[in-house]
């Protein structure tokens, strides 16, 4: 694990390794409030698990595929389990499928019930964070 939104996949069948970026929310930066446990949440339900990586569109970031990420075993989003622990929020930037109005209710919900993240008093998302560092 990167961080709660970059990862490293195996593919089963050639066992070479791919960076992929989680599409449709963002996590918080390692050295940000949640950071941390963004990544510990994402290592807990992805580690040594067989999962299905679906391409988002043909972009890449960062030269990373950008993908959703789905449990077989669980049949358990990754984006969804992120979002409604509140420990990412829901890029709104590039979230542009119809799954990202499901998310953004989860994000609510998070938020009503103070979860994650949404403990803090304001929450600076991670797209201004990086702005506010350089």
């Amino acid at each position: 694990m990167h961080d709660g939104d970059s990862i490293t996949v195996r593919r089963d069948d050639t066992g070479e390794t791919a960076k992929v970026r989680i599409y449709g929310v963002d996590c918080p930066e390692l050295k940000q409030p949640g950071g941390e446990q963004a990544q510990a949440l994402t290592a807990r339900i992805l580690l040594n698990k067989t999962i299905q990586v679906i391409p988002a569109h043909k972009a890449k970031s960062y030269r990373r595929e950008v993908a959703g990420i789905v449990l077989l075993d669980d049949l358990l989003v990754l984006q969804d389990a992120l979002v409604s622990a509140g420990l990412a929020w829901v890029d709104g930037r590039y979230c542009k499928m119809a799954v990202c109005d499901l998310w953004r209710l989860h994000q609510r919900e998070a938020k009503a019930a103070r979860r994650g993240l949404w403990a803090e008093p304001d929450p600076m998302p991670p797209w201004q964070w990086r702005r506010k560092a350089r």
